[in-house]
């Protein structure tokens, strides 16, 4: 980064996503060290990108900051010369998440978010893959050295291609689940946040708690007996039902690791005892939308535009590059060795240093058995996925779908050909034709 501070430039791309360019740039301007940033934003929609251009001016008018910011629809000159380009796009919108859902459950498969594992998953790959690789691919062309910060689901199947294109390409994928985990952690634990000793591993959405202490005492025998009383097991149900059996308390939430596994949403009585919300994700983007709709509404009325602090990763990661302030976080990135026990090529969340130069993952070790078999057969879906993409292969694409332990829960592999061919013909608007799955 040479020292660069105030003329700093950071691209959002997808900046239309409204909240979040609302909460990055709100931590941006709280912070001395990068409030004069210049930001470009991107969107393809021109009313959102103009929205979100008003939005960044006011927080930056609220904030005394200096830095400017730019709306660009064309990617190129939105990228050009920048130091920091930020990923948060979302191919297909509420169009292909619906579709997301509404094929699998005509195969009787339900899902709560379909963002991440899962069919869902595998059908956002499609088509978030290729669109995330354009990306890069201009912004190696017009900023050599800025750093890709990708906060675009699937983490795994996009920062995995991106890592296998792009090897020497500053990258990393972030996402807050871990750091949320152990906070939500703390607080059944009655312990402050501040005090807790712990450390995540594993892959995104499905890492563990590998260590659980506060001043020296290992927190997992009361994290135990907490899950056995009823209040608590309420709010955490599916993830209790899992740190019973793998020993682990997983990252992510309740009603995203319901989908990850076979056991609960196969089952109406497991869906009802465990609370399950099938559907979630969709509620969830409507629920967005009218969100959207208000804080448009807002960026037009006098008032403070500004949020609350976040423990979100990119503001503190571009601090970090800005000062040489070393800083300690959760990223994914390519195993290589980083968790002994895993496959080398898997894409893993892991500790990370980052400082002015460089990302560097910490070294964990291995995982413990039973975890370390649920992420390696999630790896193995996500690495054939990715592949699929990569090379264009049919083949690859439905075999990773047979190995997705959902479906092999409720379909014959003939279903499962189905499903996966009906997902491929229902984004024929979203798939770029030069990388269709052939």
């Amino acid at each position: 980064m040479g020292g660069r501070r105030g003329d700093a430039v950071v691209a959002i791309v997808g900046a239309g996503s409204m909240q979040f360019t609302q909460q990055v740039v709100s931590d941006l301007m709280r912070d001395p060290v990068t409030r004069d940033v210049h930001f470009r934003l991107m969107d393809r929609d021109p009313e959102r990108l103009e929205l979100a251009r008003r939005l960044v001016g006011r927080i930056q008018e609220e904030a005394g900051a200096g830095g400017g910011v730019e709306a660009h629809q064309k990617l190129s000159t939105a990228l050009r010369g920048v130091d920091f380009a930020l990923n948060e796009i979302q191919v297909g919108g509420l169009a292909a998440t619906t579709t997301d859902f509404d094929i699998p459950n005509r195969y009787g498969i339900r899902q709560t978010i379909g963002d991440t594992l899962g069919i869902g998953g595998i059908s956002r790959s499609l088509r978030t893959i290729p669109a995330v690789l354009d990306i890069v691919a201009v912004l190696r062309e017009e900023a050599p050295a800025a750093w890709f910060l990708n906060y675009t689901n699937p983490m795994a199947t996009v920062m995995r291609a991106v890592t296998w294109v792009h090897p020497d390409l500053v990258t990393v994928g972030l996402c807050h689940s871990a750091e949320y985990t152990a906070r939500a952690l703390a607080g059944y634990l009655d312990v402050p946040f501040a005090e807790l000793d712990w450390l995540s591993a594993g892959i995104n959405h499905q890492a563990w708690l590998l260590r659980l202490e506060h001043q020296g005492r290992d927190l997992y025998p009361r994290l135990h007996e907490k899950a056995r009383d009823p209040a608590v097991f309420a709010r955490d149900p599916v993830r209790f039902e899992l740190l019973r059996r793998f020993g682990r308390f997983v990252t992510e939430s309740s009603e995203h690791n319901a989908e990850y596994v076979p056991y609960f949403l196969p089952w109406d009585d497991e869906i009802e005892r465990l609370q399950i919300p099938v559907g979630e994700y969709l509620r969830r983007s409507h629920a967005a939308l009218a969100k959207f709709e208000a804080l448009s509404r807002r960026v037009e009325e006098p008032g403070s535009l500004m949020v609350e602090p976040s423990p979100e990763y990119a503001p503190r990661i571009i601090r970090a590059a800005l000062s040489g302030e070393p800083l300690v976080f959760y990223a994914n990135v390519p195993n290589a060795g980083v968790i002994s026990n895993l496959p080398g090529e898997a894409l893993v969340e892991v500790p990370a240093v980052v400082d002015r130069h460089a990302i560097r993952p910490t070294l964990v070790g291995a995982l413990p058995e039973g975890p370390r078999a649920l992420n390696q057969q999630s790896i193995g879906v996500q690495l054939l996925v990715t592949r699929a993409v990569l090379e264009h292969d049919r083949d690859l694409l439905h075999q990773a779908a047979y190995l997705d332990p959902m479906l092999q829960t409720r379909l014959r592999l003939a279903e499962i050909d189905a499903l996966v061919e009906d997902l491929l013909l229902a984004q024929t608007a979203w798939i770029p034709a030069p990388r269709a799955i052939r």
